[in-house]
């Protein structure tokens, strides 16, 4: 067939969709060496990931005459893994499940790649959580067919070689000796530069058709994730309307800019993490300054990095007086509904362009939307939020014996609702973290400008990273003064203030969450009740006292112990409740209605994981993943602190442990494996895989467990990972696991919980000694 060298089929084409159906159309691919023919074929989704990169692998596999297909054609792939994926992803999440499906039905493999993130020369970007998960939840869907799916780790900081080594390894395991190295690596390189020339004469088509096109004519960019518009399957045929009204459209990949033309844009381009909204950025701020061209931003329900995008973009296109249009896409293919918002907007765009209403001159000061983080505590009310009001009052008390002017912020029901009123997409934590600071600023009489509140920096891929910028958005559309509150992005273990204060922070997480350990315990027996809590409320007080210096901490602690050990205790042994997942919604009373009471009501023991133990589980993970990607500082200081910590303390270790009375916990299982028995690399990062982990010595040191909790705030990523590997869960552990999601709008969330402690399934390791004794009999 013909190939992409020969360019003339796109000059005759008018909408990104043409061009992708011509771009499949002429797919069928490259000479094979007859003598490396393959016997098997592999397929390739064409969803997510996948999508702007088929023509890549179509090639790489072609060069070594590997037979591939394509999912293009499984027709409802949306519907269908709508049915398959195990919670309520995007619709374009939903579709892989399907495209993956269809292929291993109808292919010997499917090839998909693990995409984590981008290394560029000022950074680095990350696909998005969903998509950094997808390898393991689509292998995972049948165990039968797991060794059939081919996940080399492709997108990440390692090397081209790294990349090249992965390909052949996997080559490997399925044909050994049928090819070498040396003829897989070229075939990528081979593949990688036709990429590149492809993507070069698309980006050459746009610069020839703007160079030609009528001065009175409008055109439109469609700008947003390739897999949403470019999939014929998801994009309700939204090109294809503007196709038949006669407009000339492109997608932002056929943009060519220079970084000039993005520099007043640049301090929010280095907040946005996420690979994807970065382009969308980029590409709103030169169609902005471009005559003539107008962006249609094409979205998918529950998006939650494009939650954040669309905020930016609207503020993007307001600032340069230009018309936009937004589309919202959900699992629905039909274009019922598009039309009349689509003919608006074409006319909107040629009035505009009509009246000669150019962009405005640039560069323009985006005052607003640039980040402007505090580069400092000092001479401020520090206020911090209020996940955990055990630790956090802890933390707070450190930062107050440092000389700060720290405050905790306080949360009810009430500002949780309000903050709902800020949200358009975002993760509920990050509006109730932003709506408790103005509340608090407000009923305190604080000045605002005097204010600073503090939010942990993070690299994770996860959307915490852009709490900080956004969070000051709510403010600053808020106003009334609070658009002068400042953001300081600190290290959550205070390192970054002082050595003492990194101490005791890791200090405040143990005993915080020992404390809450020890409640636990002791709560649910209890002969006269409230008595455990009134105790817990004054230790809290005293602990505060010791962590800002005015008494000793290891004294206070025998004194609370002390104190909790003359509580009156009668009862049988209560089912084992584990809770894991977000720690907001876990740890926070007010967003989880108060989670652990209403298990120990309902008639369960919970078991809670402390913060230091919580680190101790996952810091080999992250510790490898550090050194893999050159943070040999971050590696360093990392596992000295943590080891001098573990030895220190064993003191406060040993005076709890007179109520607590379990041996020492060992957290030295080689996550590779933990991580394989639910399909997940150790390159992963983020809450699903610390959760696994959690899970994995929950139920090595407690195996009397007999429920799982999740708990999860309404629209997180990660909580819908780990929600979507709950059979997984359950199958490994012989535990069943319950998801719980707090929209922060109210109801009895809980009362799922309650048949299950009703009827309490027995522990996976009692269930199979009756088991042996039933046989016996």
């Amino acid at each position: 067939g013909r190939d992409y060298e020969d360019q003339t089929y796109l000059a005759k084409k008018t909408t990104a969709l043409d061009l992708l159906r011509e771009r499949n159309r002429l797919k069928r691919t490259h000479r094979e060496t007859p003598d490396k023919r393959s016997a098997f074929v592999i397929g390739l989704p064409a969803a997510v990931h996948m999508v702007e990169d088929m023509q890549l692998w179509e090639r790489f596999f072609g060069l070594l005459g590997i037979a591939t297909l394509s999912s293009e054609a499984s027709g409802k792939a949306a519907k269908e893994g709508k049915k398959l994926s195990q919670a309520e992803f995007c619709a374009p999440i939903a579709a892989m499940h399907g495209h993956a499906r269809w292929l291993i039905q109808h292919a010997d493999y499917v090839f998909m790649p693990i995409y984590l993130e981008n290394k560029y020369k000022d950074g680095r970007r990350q696909y998005c959580y969903y998509t950094q998960f997808l390898p393991a939840l689509t292998a995972g869907m049948k165990e039968e067919d797991e060794g059939r799916f081919l996940r080399p780790v492709i997108k990440y900081l390692y090397t081209p070689f790294h990349t090249k080594m992965q390909l052949y390894r996997m080559l490997q395991s399925i044909a050994p000796g049928k090819w070498n190295f040396f003829e897989v690596a070229s075939a990528y390189d081979r593949a990688v530069e036709f990429d590149r020339e492809y993507r070069q004469k698309l980006r050459d088509l746009f610069t020839a058709r703007m160079a030609t096109k009528a001065e009175s004519d409008i055109s439109v960019v469609f700008v947003g994730r390739p897999y949403t518009l470019l999939s014929p399957g998801l994009n309700s045929n939204i090109p294809g309307i503007f196709r038949n009204l006669g407009i000339d459209t492109y997608f932002q990949d056929m943009l060519s800019y220079s970084a000039e033309d993005i520099a007043a844009l640049q301090p929010l381009l280095n907040e946005i993490h996420w690979e994807y909204a970065a382009k969308i950025l980029e590409a709103a701020e030169v169609i902005a300054a471009s005559p003539g061209v107008y962006p249609v931003f094409v979205t998918s329900f529950k998006c939650s990095p494009d939650s954040f995008a669309v905020d930016y973009f609207k503020k993007i296109m307001d600032l340069h007086g230009k018309p936009y249009l937004i589309l919202t896409l959900d699992e629905h293919d039909s274009s019922v509904g598009y039309e009349t918002r689509i003919e608006a907007a074409i006319r909107a765009f040629t009035n505009h362009h009509d009246q000669q209403l150019m962009p405005l001159p640039q560069p323009i000061t985006y005052l607003g939307l640039n980040p402007k983080p505090a580069g400092s505590l000092a001479g401020k009310h520090v206020l911090f939020p209020n996940w955990d009001h055990i630790t956090c009052s802890l933390l707070t008390a450190t930062l107050k014996r440092e000389g700060y002017d720290a405050y905790l912020l306080e949360e009810t029901d009430q500002t949780i609702r309000q903050s709902l009123r800020h949200n358009s997409g975002q993760c509920i934590p990050l509006n109730a973290i932003a709506e408790s600071c103005m509340v608090f600023i407000r009923k305190n009489g604080l000045n605002p400008a005097n204010c600073v509140l503090w939010l942990n920096r993070s690299y994770l891929g996860c959307n915490i990273r852009l709490y900080p910028h956004h969070i000051s958005q709510i403010f600053i559309e808020q106003g009334g003064g609070m658009e002068h509150i400042s953001i300081y992005q600190g290290d959550i273990t205070f390192s970054d203030i002082s050595m003492r204060a990194a101490k005791n922070a890791y200090f405040a997480y143990m005993l915080g969450g020992m404390l809450q350990k020890v409640v636990c315990k002791i709560r649910p027996y209890e002969t006269k009740k409230g008595r455990t809590d009134k105790i817990l409320s004054k230790s809290i007080k005293v602990l505060a006292d010791a962590f800002m210096g005015k008494r000793p901490i290891e004294m206070t602690l025998i004194e609370i112990v002390s104190q909790f050990e003359w509580i009156e205790i009668a009862g049988s042994p209560r089912p084992k409740v584990a809770i894991f997942g977000d720690l907001y919604s876990r740890d926070n009373r007010v967003m989880n209605q108060d989670l652990i009471a209403y298990i120990e009501a309902a008639g369960g023991e919970v078991v809670t994981t402390p913060y230091n133990e919580y680190a101790k589980m996952i810091a080999a993970s992250y510790f490898r993943k550090w050194f893999n990607e050159g943070k040999y500082l971050d590696f360093l200081t990392g596992k000295a602190l943590l080891m001098a910590m573990s030895a220190m303390e064993k003191n406060y270790s040993k005076i709890l442990g007179r109520i607590l009375d379990q041996p020492e916990h060992s957290y030295d299982d080689e996550p590779a494996e933990i991580l394989a028995r639910y399909n997940i690399s150790v390159e992963n990062t983020g809450e699903s895989m610390d959760n696994i982990l959690k899970i994995h010595y929950i139920m090595k040191h407690y195996s009397d467990v007999s429920l799982l909790v999740q708990a999860s705030p309404a629209l997180c990523c990660a909580s819908l990972i780990t929600e979507a590997m709950k059979t997984r869960i359950e199958q490994s552990t012989g535990v069943p696991v319950v998801s719980i999601t707090y929209d922060g709008t109210g109801g009895h969330k809980n009362e799922v919980i309650a048949p299950y402690l009703r009827y309490p399934r027995l522990g996976k390791n009692i269930e199979s000694r009756l088991a042996v004794g039933q046989k016996g009999t």
